[in-house]
């Protein structure tokens, strides 16, 4: 059997505890060697919308991930320092892993509307698609392609990035939901001090 690699992308603005969740029983239920978070410079469908600076957001993944061997950042798409199609980012993968077998791991809603991506059929033909379902989100069989798997076993979690801007913006205490690590340092930074829409 090949080695099973995942990809993991995303604004990770910032990584959170639903995200590292995801990621390790995500990569025990398929067996992967290695899970890459691969942090967007700007997403193709958020272009307008404000993040943290994408050095802070590398950081912040470096020390979520720091001390796991199943984990490893792949800083592609922020080193071109531009809006990235997912295909482009499929094509370095493909180059860089030869013969292992690529598992590109999406939400559902996200899954849903991949016929609207740039060149879906060229990723759709060198990924396989994992999806990770999230609350309330419905997985309709006539939406599936050839090669996708819906995870068994991974938790829906109610969490999202905005939430947690949100809460930082409000002085709310975000214990628990970041990495320890990345909540001391977006308070270090003064991330997120302004409520961002």
């Amino acid at each position: 059997m090949p080695d099973k690699i995942g990809m993991f992308g995303g604004s990770f603005d910032p990584v959170h505890t639903a995200h590292l969740i995801i990621a390790s029983v995500l990569s025990q239920e398929f067996r992967f060697s290695k899970l890459y978070f691969i942090p967007n410079f700007v997403s193709p469908f958020k272009e307008h919308i404000t993040v943290a600076d994408i050095t802070h957001r590398l950081k912040m993944i470096e020390l979520s991930i720091e001390g796991n061997p199943n984990f490893e950042l792949c800083t592609f798409e922020a080193d071109m320092n531009r809006s990235v199609y997912t295909y482009e980012t499929v094509d370095y993968f493909r180059n860089l892993f030869p013969g292992k077998e690529l598992n590109l791991i999406l939400g559902l809603d996200s899954y849903l509307n991949i016929k609207k991506w740039k060149n879906y059929e060229h990723i759709l033909g060198n990924v396989k698609i994992i999806i990770a379902e999230r609350p309330g989100a419905i997985f309709s069989p006539e939406n599936k392609t050839s090669s996708f798997s819906v995870s068994k076993s991974c938790p829906k979690i109610d969490m999202s990035s905005t939430m947690i801007r949100d809460m930082v913006a409000k002085k709310i205490d975000i214990k628990y939901l970041v990495n320890e690590r990345v909540r001391h340092y977006i308070e270090d930074s003064r991330l997120y001090q302004v409520t961002m829409k």
